[in-house]
């Protein structure tokens, strides 16, 4: 009797002893499965701010996001509320805002999600003119933006409604791509 309760215990000892090794074993191919697959930012920031420079000091663009996350799977970047302040050679800055946005790995395109809103001021302040659309592409370096979306641009006396639309920032040169329509407003100014 006192050997079959030592053979008992043995056998407990060694059926518990292997049932943690098994888990442990199943644990760890997980987590390195996961790994291999899993999206986690290695880092994130709130209030971030970013301003690139030009090779002669000038200011090139400058980013700014309620919060950013890097991801280290594919080095991409997200931003929540980003806004980006295009700068230009002898003109006034470009203004951009959007819900969210993706930059790329090699920082070169930005992916504005959600609603999106263009902008640019005279130097009094005064809006010149305004773009509303959903979902555009950012190509910073180009200085080249564009979307596939319905797209609302409201000038001084006119308002341009289409689908699609392709922007040359450095020009201020835009094409409408479908379905356009303008409404120019009379001016009612002596």
């Amino acid at each position: 009797m006192f050997n079959s309760r030592w053979k008992l215990a043995f056998t407990l000892i060694m059926v518990a002893g292997l049932s943690y090794w098994l888990l442990d074993t199943l644990i760890v191919d997980d987590k390195e499965a996961l790994a291999k697959i899993a999206h986690y930012p290695d880092y994130y920031m709130e209030n971030f701010n970013t301003l690139k420079m030009n090779e002669d000091g000038a200011p090139k663009n400058h980013l700014s996001a309620s919060y950013m996350a890097h991801y280290p799977d594919d080095n991409t970047t997200e931003l929540d509320y980003p806004k980006l302040k295009i700068f230009r050679e002898n003109k006034l800055p470009i203004n951009v805002s959007a819900d969210k946005g993706w930059v790329t790995s090699s920082n070169e395109v930005i992916l504005l999600i959600g609603n999106v809103y263009l902008y640019q001021t005279n130097s009094s302040g005064e809006m010149n003119l305004e773009l509303m659309t959903k979902d555009a592409r950012v190509l910073i370096d180009k200085k080249y933006a564009e979307t596939d979306k319905p797209a609302t641009l409201i000038n001084k006396n006119s308002i341009t409604n289409s689908i699609g639309m392709r922007i040359y920032l450095q020009d201020q040169r835009m094409e409408f791509l479908n379905n356009v329509q303008t409404t120019i407003e009379k001016n009612t100014k002596n």
